[in-house]
């Protein structure tokens, strides 16, 4: 302890060189690390570097940058993208509110459904009986599942919208309207799609519907016109057409087919000889009455095709269509700034 008090500055200034010396081993430990991790960060981007040259497309070098061609071409994409938005208009749900109630679905539910009635029968086109347009199930509810309130709102706009474009072109018959699952309330399984839902993308979310119909040809022209001229974004993804089945319409119905009368065969009249002696002068006498005389029947006239100067016949004898259309509704998302 002596020793310590006669050398008490060399005692302090050991204990300070050692507090240094520890100081100093830590930051030099902290560097090393500090090294390693640079060392790793330059490793990895050298490692993307080696990445970038070998890809096809390269990059670029020297005069060459392809970055900034690309960079030009997505100006330009997003300019046809700026340009072709007002062919994609946005599709008006039913009802359109920022927050949509039960009360005001279940009213506009039925409100929409009843107009596309009447327009059906003011077009002269024939729908299922009580049909509710892929509603079925939301028909007598008051309550719904909250978390789709909106998504049927959507539906239920879009379908109405491609239900006018159906109806505008004159087509004969609604058979079906088909859409996805949105709702757990979803339980009549002759509304849905089977396997396709919504799909969505950085650019759009395109929903698919499917709708049954028969019509002639002029009549389906019609209808991929309208979709074609539409200002919302439907496009046809699949059309199926094939002969619409042969029954007989009740005449007089909206949409009904005509239905072609066969010729009758022609009974000859029996009229009585000139001068009396009415049935006896012609069946003999003792042989009166209609029992004993049975008039022989005329065949009718066949109709038979007119034939051109040139010798060919026309005929024209169109038969009903049954198509069954798949549509996609493309919504464009808002553009990223």
């Amino acid at each position: 302890m002596s020793w310590i008090k006669r050398n008490i500055g060399f005692v302090i200034g050991s204990l300070v060189a050692l507090g240094l010396l520890g100081a100093g081993v830590f930051y030099l430990f902290a560097k090393i690390g500090n090294a390693n991790g640079i060392t790793e960060e330059i490793q990895k981007q050298y490692t993307e570097l080696d990445r970038l040259n070998k890809l096809n497309p390269h990059p670029g070098s020297g005069k060459v940058d392809n970055v900034k061609i690309a960079k030009e071409h997505e100006q330009k994409l997003r300019a046809y993208m700026a340009k072709a938005q007002p062919l994609f208009q946005r599709v008006p749900p039913i009802p359109d509110s920022p927050k949509i109630s039960n009360a005001e679905f279940a009213a506009q539910l039925r409100n929409t459904v009843a107009q596309l009635r009447r327009d059906a029968e003011q077009a002269s086109v024939q729908i299922p009986k009580d049909y509710y347009f892929t509603f079925e199930a939301q028909r007598r509810l008051m309550l719904f599942d909250a978390g789709s309130l909106e998504k049927l709102a959507v539906h239920l706009g879009e379908i109405k919208a491609l239900s006018e474009i159906f109806f505008s072109a004159k087509i004969n018959s609604l058979d079906a309207v088909k859409r996805e699952l949105v709702s757990t309330n979803d339980n009549n399984p002759g509304d849905y799609l089977t396997g396709k839902k919504t799909v969505s993308t950085p650019l759009a979310d395109v929903t698919p519907y499917e709708f049954t119909f028969k019509s002639f040809s002029p009549e389906l022209a019609q209808v991929l016109s309208g979709l074609a001229n539409s200002p919302n974004g439907f496009i046809v993804k699949s059309i199926n057409v094939e002969p619409a089945p042969q029954v007989e319409n009740i005449q007089g119905m909206p949409g009904a087919m005509p239905v072609p009368l066969q010729p009758q065969a022609y009974v000859q009249p029996f009229y009585p000889p000139p001068g009396g002696g009415g049935a006896d002068a012609v069946l003999g006498p003792g042989r009166r009455g209609a029992a004993n005389y049975i008039p022989q029947p005329v065949p009718a006239a066949q109709p038979t095709a007119r034939t051109g100067a040139g010798g060919m016949t026309t005929a024209l004898n169109e038969r009903p269509l049954r198509i069954t259309m798949v549509v996609e509704v493309v919504k464009m998302k808002p553009a990223a700034k």
